[in-house]
């Protein structure tokens, strides 16, 4: 989140309600914090899909609260919903893919990770250990071979397909052709008739 966007959605939520400071710092440190409805208008998305991500990744986010008890999202967490986003609008990843791409991009907590489990974003976006590029590797290559046996598939039935077309076509122009056009019966001379 730029800081810029940051600032100007305070001055908004403020102006709307001067009372209410979304701006979260808890008492024990000074962490900077974000509400859930101010995230979600960041990231344009529901409150309720927020919800349903922070349950759904709960180990890739901060389990932060702020003084009354209300989910508070760190600078670490929207970087983090940022990526769930992207890989779930990019239609690629089932939840399970989405887990596996937040954990390589992620790495292990030591290797990198703050004290709160937080990944920086240059850490996030780092070369993944040697394991598991080789891992993707496979995966990739596993990928491929399938996306080439569904090609040949699709071609298969493509062709049978244009068979069956170009067969039933056939048999629907015989018949047509015997409707408008009957055949002649050769005339019997007369002396044959008795």
């Amino acid at each position: 989140m730029k800081i810029e966007q940051k600032v100007e959605l305070k001055k908004v939520e403020k102006s709307r309600n001067p009372n209410v400071d979304n701006f979260q710092v808890s008492s024990d440190s000074n962490i900077e914090t974000y509400s859930l409805s101010e995230v979600a208008k960041y990231l344009n998305v529901n409150e309720g899909t927020l919800r349903n991500w922070e349950k759904r990744f709960s180990e890739f986010l901060s389990n932060y609260r702020n003084q009354l008890n209300h989910r508070a999202f760190t600078e670490g967490d929207v970087k983090v919903l940022e990526r769930i986003k992207a890989l779930i609008e990019s239609g690629l990843f089932t939840q399970s893919g989405v887990k596996h791409m937040l954990s390589n991009k992620r790495g292990s907590r030591s290797g990198g990770a703050n004290q709160e489990g937080i990944v920086p974003v240059e850490n996030m976006f780092a070369k993944p250990p040697s394991g598991v590029a080789q891992m993707d590797d496979k995966y990739k290559e596993k990928l491929l071979m399938a996306l080439n046996s569904l090609g040949s598939e699709i071609h298969a039935l493509r062709r049978e397909t244009r068979e069956d077309l170009k067969e039933s076509l056939k048999r629907e122009i015989e018949h047509l052709t015997l409707l408008l056009f009957p055949p002649e019966k050769p005339k019997r001379p007369w002396w044959k008739i008795w």
